[in-house]
């Protein structure tokens, strides 16, 4: 599919782009990351790899990848390194389904920045448990999605508070999945990001000076983008792997403040940032707008 045909999924924003576009281009000077410091979970492969360098395309400072296996994190350390020599690379193994790990590569990552503080935190790492229907799903693997996305995110969030800097953003690496009521064999998937997205909110709830924004961002061949393929039996529609580092990039900017209100909304890395540039203010004025704004339907307190 070109960038800019017809979207496979029904949306609210066109164009619906499937690569990196030039308003999202990392190295647009309106764009750069320049003397930041970008950390990324899940950031040895697939999508968390791709943002990680997306920021160093940037001119981010210093970027931390966490993430549990350590081979992975090293090549991308490597590979960006060798690409961007200006910016600084530290691995950071780390369990997120364990806290004491999670708070301890966050701390080592902020005890290495100038000042000790984080700009960015990019939250990508997730579970997938082997797609299955609900009666048959094995117990523990079902469970583990939810130690990862939710009490990962949990002791993420806990750990970065004290380590915020000033104008600080949060992007969960999140799920179009969580605006489908239902999809086959993902019960522990879509409930666990689903839950994630009001953990996210919480937090940010009780900290206005932090900017989190969740987007969806895109289907590519990674692991739990397989195993979403081999379950449904097709192939799904593939993204370029450049469109969500871009994406994250721009979301972090000052351009993309407006998602930054309260309740923090969910976009999608495919939608075209000028049309969303130009809907802000109703963005901002209606938080229900395009479902940007997760909530159970139906609920007369808003």
């Amino acid at each position: 599919m070109a960038n800019d045909e017809e979207p496979p999924f029904p949306t609210p924003i066109l164009p619906y782009h499937r690569a990196e576009y030039p308003a999202i281009n990392p190295t647009r000077p309106e764009l750069s990351s320049k003397g930041k410091n970008v950390l990324v979970t899940g950031g040895g492969i697939g999508v968390g790899a791709d943002i990680a360098t997306a920021f160093a395309r940037s001119g981010a400072a210093h970027i931390g990848l966490v993430g549990r296996r350590a081979n992975h994190l090293e090549a991308n350390k490597a590979a960006i390194e060798a690409a961007y020599p200006g910016v600084k690379v530290t691995a950071l193994t780390a369990d997120l389904a364990d806290g004491d790990s999670t708070t301890a590569a966050v701390q080592r990552f902020a005890a290495a920045t100038p000042g000790g503080k984080i700009d960015v935190l990019v939250a990508n790492a997730g579970h997938q448990s082997a797609l299955a229907p609900f009666d048959s799903v094995a117990r523990d693997d079902f469970w583990t999605s939810f130690e990862v996305n939710n009490r990962g995110t949990f002791d993420l969030l806990r750990a970065f508070g004290p380590l915020a800097a000033p104008g600080a953003v949060v992007l969960n690496v999140s799920t179009g999945m969580v605006q489908r009521q239902y999809m086959p064999g993902s019960p522990s998937y879509h409930a666990s990001k689903a839950a994630a997205i009001v953990l996210f909110n919480y937090w940010a709830f009780e900290h206005p000076e932090v900017r989190v924004v969740h987007f969806h961002p895109g289907i590519f061949p990674t692991e739990m983008g397989n195993k979403t393929t081999e379950a449904l039996g097709f192939e799904m529609p593939q993204d370029n792997p450049n469109l969500p580092g871009g994406f994250a990039v721009w979301a972090a900017s000052p351009e993309a403040a407006f998602l930054g209100e309260l309740p923090p909304r969910f976009v999608w890395a495919h939608w075209d940032v000028d049309v969303l540039k130009s809907k802000a203010a109703e963005i901002k004025a209606d938080p229900n707008l395009f479902a940007f704004n997760l909530t159970v339907a139906g609920s007369p307190s808003g």
